[in-house]
């Protein structure tokens, strides 16, 4: 698998700055979020798209407890 010169960090915060935008507080809108930037990234050729981009979504998918950090989702009150 093959990300070329992604910076994995920087996806992330721009799935933070994007589900921000968009109100996503949940596991299930949060995961389509990360398969719906990874492939944006395939289609703007920052992603080798011959290239499986599962491994990517998923280690994304995985920082949902970061996401909701970076929210403020464990407070009383979401920081939209």
């Amino acid at each position: 698998m093959e990300f070329l010169d992604v910076d994995k960090q920087a996806i992330f915060e721009e799935i933070v700055d994007r589900g921000r935008e968009q109100g996503v507080v949940d596991k299930e809108t949060y995961d389509e979020l990360c398969e719906e930037i990874v492939q944006e990234h395939v289609d703007a050729g920052e992603i080798d798209k011959d290239s499986s981009t599962v491994g990517m979504s998923e280690m994304l998918q995985g920082r949902w407890l970061d996401y909701k950090e970076a929210l403020g989702l464990d407070s009383s009150e979401p920081q939209l």
